[in-house]
């Protein structure tokens, strides 16, 4: 099962900044995303979850008007 941990990278360990319900000496994949990148990864996952369905939602001019509905909204 995976888990998002967010930690702080310390004298060459990544400490855990909440408490770890994990068994001692398991073996684990990290992927490492920096701070600023989560936030941006956020921050685009919140505009494409806007415009997810898009192409369910009845509107029949999206591919001529798609600049007013992406920006404009």
């Amino acid at each position: 099962m995976a888990k998002t941990i967010v930690a702080v990278y310390k004298d060459g360990v990544f400490k855990p900044l909440q408490k770890i319900d994990f068994p001692e000496h398991k073996h684990v994949h990290l992927v490492v995303i920096p701070e600023e990148d989560a936030d941006l990864l956020e921050s685009q996952r919140k505009e494409l979850s806007d415009i997810i369905g898009i192409g369910e939602s009845g509107v029949r001019d999206v591919s001529r008007r798609h600049d007013h509905y992406l920006y404009e909204g």
